[in-house]
């Protein structure tokens, strides 16, 4: 802000009261066009001496962060546009900056407003102007979807999840948390908060998250028993029905409390699955695009087997494993500080194809955590510099480093322009890559937007339709041949999360096509 002297508006005998820095206090209501150029030049060149500790100390000027600034009778607004939300230092570094902008400014005279640039819209950015799958108006909001899973319950999937969300919210990220166990809602029990009424949202029928501690959760536990859904209302004290319900049906129920809240702006969305790779697990991954899973295990060769199982089927999903929690992976005696591996060996972070040992956190088996769990305040909240809430800091650490990592790389893929023409019956699907049938040429058009320009190729439906959809190898191609003309008359095809696409043929059967049969039937093409 630009400030001017006051002495021609007043007399010099009113000047003698007033102390000398009240004669520098009145702003300019209106700042010529060239001294505002020159007092924003003298704000970017303070804040230029600001260094990005993430980019190797480059200048965050040099780096492109700083995108403008604009300077009114009511302060200095500096318009600053990070990489990605889950920027390492990002705090220290907006601190940093804030300091600087009130040295020049004057404090309460600056502002910050911050964005970011590569914050992965959700589902995957279409590309082309192909539209995006429909995920709903609660979901249009949230960054980046991340599962926490483990294939064998009583590993503390849930206890990990619930104290990752409270300690990425202490990093100042926005953070949602929904627990999608409805057989055994959890989340109830975890945290206690003051207001459990799960309220109406303005927008349809959707309801509003619970709020508490900075965090948005959600639970079939905090919905009321008067729902008529199986299983809810656990959190109300009032007698419960246990959710009797077959697979497809808590799916259904997990994707209306995941698609039917409005969980506003949120840079990362928690889903506390349930234990298992069944019906859940896959609708959730099929209906909307998760970004990445973290692994919840436990020591010994048992739970090493499930841990393992579940990492393929993300894979198979592809969705990867950014990091892993090993859970009571040790028993510190208080007497002596010795470590205790009362559960067997540790599990290493190759076996989990994890790419460092960092990637792995372990948690130590403690009285603190069983404690907080029962009174219904997370360890992470507890403000004690426990071990236990020490790892849970570095899992968040962890993790923001890994969803840092993909926003930075996919933001510096160049965006490739491939050919204009319209295509009917498509949504855009993982990124870089779509799927559509071209009712014109009567075949499908595979789309690959690569780093130097864009490729496409054909499919013939009946190819397609005679190729085992998770495999991609050929199977009965005589048979299918014989459902030629029908096949030519395609109803669909829709992006189902990361894994693929689902086609629906002319007599109305509906196939999901993985990736990677799309790209072993291009080999054949």
């Amino acid at each position: 802000m630009a400030y001017t002297f006051v002495r021609r508006a007043m007399s010099s005998s009113r000047l003698r009261g007033l102390p000398l820095p009240l004669l520098h206090a009145f702003p300019r209501r209106v700042l010529s066009s060239r001294a505002a150029l020159k007092h924003e030049e003298m704000v970017l060149a303070a804040l230029s001496k600001v260094m990005d500790r993430g980019s190797g100390d480059r200048s965050v000027r040099a780096l492109g962060y700083l995108q403008g600034v604009e300077t009114n009778e009511s302060g200095t607004t500096v318009f600053v546009e990070l990489p990605s939300p889950f920027h390492p230092h990002r705090e220290a570094l907006l601190e940093n900056m804030r300091t600087r902008l009130s040295e020049v400014v004057g404090g309460g005279r600056g502002e910050l407003k911050v964005s970011y640039s590569s914050s992965a819209p959700l589902p995957s950015a279409p590309e082309a102007g192909l539209s995006a799958p429909e995920v709903g108006p609660g979901l249009e909001g949230v960054g980046s979807i991340v599962a926490v899973y483990s294939c064998k319950g009583g590993v503390g999937k849930s206890t990990v999840a619930t104290n990752l969300a409270f300690a990425c919210a202490k990093r100042g990220l926005r953070v949602g948390l929904l627990d999608c166990d409805v057989y055994g809602p959890s989340l109830p029990t975890l945290v206690n908060p003051e207001d459990i009424t799960v309220r109406r949202s303005k927008i349809g029928k959707m309801v509003m998250p619970i709020v508490h501690e900075g965090v948005k959760i959600l639970s079939l536990g905090y919905v009321s028993p008067k729902s008529g859904v199986p299983g809810s209302g656990s959190a109300t004290g009032s007698p419960v029905s246990p959710a009797v319900i077959r697979g497809p049906m808590a799916s259904r129920v997990v994707t209306q409390l995941l698609k039917g809240t409005e969980w506003g702006e949120l840079d990362v969305l928690l889903l506390d699955l349930p234990p298992g790779t069944g019906d859940v697990q896959l609708t959730i991954c099929q209906e909307i695009v998760v970004r990445g899973a973290v692994a919840v295990t436990t020591p010994g060769e048992l739970s090493k087997v499930d841990v393992l199982k579940g990492i393929e089927m993300f894979k198979t999903l592809n969705i990867p494993t950014l990091c892993a929690v090993e859970n009571m992976a040790y028993f510190r005696n208080p007497a002596t500080d010795e470590k205790h591996l009362l559960l067997g060996r540790s599990i290493q972070h190759e076996e989990m194809s994890l790419a460092s040992e960092s990637d792995l956190v372990r948690v130590p088996l403690s009285e603190s955590v069983s404690s907080a769990n029962d009174k219904g305040v997370p360890v992470s909240l507890s403000g004690s510099p426990v071990e236990e809430a020490q790892a849970y800091d570095r899992l968040a650490d962890v993790l923001s480093a890994r969803l840092f990592a993909l926003d930075t790389s996919e933001a510096a893929k160049p965006k490739a322009n491939p050919a204009t023409e319209p295509l009917s019956t498509t949504t855009a699907g993982p990124r870089n890559f779509s799927l559509a049938f071209d009712a014109n040429r009567a075949a499908f058009v595979v789309r690959k937007f690569l780093e130097d320009g864009a490729s496409e190729k054909l499919i013939d439906p009946i190819v397609l339709r005679a190729s085992n959809p998770k495999t991609g190898e050929l199977m009965d191609a005589k048979r299918m041949a014989l459902e030629g003309e029908a096949l030519l008359n395609v109803r669909s095809v829709e992006a189902k999360g990361g894994y693929g696409y689902a086609v629906t043929w002319g007599n109305g059967g509906t196939i999901i096509y993985s990736l990677a049969a799309i790209e072993e039937v291009l080999k054949r093409s």
